[in-house]
Order: structure tokens, then sequence, then C-alpha cells
């Protein structure tokens, strides 16, 4: 999925962490757990059904989507 912050526009790339139910950013080289609260500063801009029906189930409840939003086709491994 790609995530976009809403503070500086930076695109990050994000996946779900199986086991965990927490949502794993990259930033350049850098990863970070993206922790529930800190996901208001974010609005998500592409992403697949079961990427949306992950983050639903994981309690992201508080990534928006962009207003450019994009549905991407299921990816394997997503």
């Amino acid at each position: 999925m790609l995530l976009r912050c809403t503070l500086d526009g930076l695109l990050l790339e994000a996946h779900a962490v199986p086991g965990r139910n927490s949502l794993m950013a990259f930033d350049a080289d850098e990863a970070f757990e993206m922790e529930r609260v800190e996901a208001t500063h974010y609005e998500l801009v592409a992403a697949s059904p079961d990427e949306l029906r992950w983050l639903e189930f994981s309690g992201y409840r508080l990534l928006r989507r962009a207003s450019d939003f994009e549905l991407t086709p299921w990816r394997q491994g997503a």
C-alpha cells in the first residue's frame, strides 16, 4: 500500500506485518512501525481490497483515504 504524510506530502510504501497486526512503513532505507494514533498524520493513497480489510481489522481506522485514492489489484504476498 502507499501512504502520504499530510504534513509534508512524503510518499511511503507500507506493508502489514503478519502475526503482529502492525503496519510497517518505509522511508528510503529506514523502516518504522506505525502507531495507530500516528496514522492521523497519513492518508492512504493506494491499497488492494485485502489491504483495506487488513487495515480495518488491525485497528488502523484513523488512516483515511486520500482524495486521489486508487484501489489497486490484489497482489500475492500483500
